[in-house]
């Protein structure tokens, strides 16, 4: 049972820190926004939700990295007899 915990954690913990980052990294850059004053959209000024939503993924990030390394350091637990 213990190992199933740990594989969940490890597993979970890297799939939200993944999706987490790659969201952020995608609102950073904001590829759909164009503006009038410059040609990067990087450069805009980023909309209230947008901030919302790259918070919340960078928070997301976070926990999914708290919960990896919980996995990781988890105690091993050996099955054999």
């Amino acid at each position: 049972m213990k190992q199933r915990t740990r594989s969940l954690a490890i597993w979970s913990g890297a799939g939200v820190a993944l999706i987490g980052s790659i969201v952020t990294v995608v609102y950073l850059f904001q590829p759909w926004r164009t503006c009038p004053y410059d040609d990067s959209p990087s450069a805009c000024a980023m909309l209230p939700m947008d901030a919302t939503v790259m918070a919340i993924a960078m928070w997301s990030t976070l926990v999914g990295l708290v919960i990896l390394g919980l996995g990781v350091f988890m105690k091993r637990v050996d099955t054999a007899p």
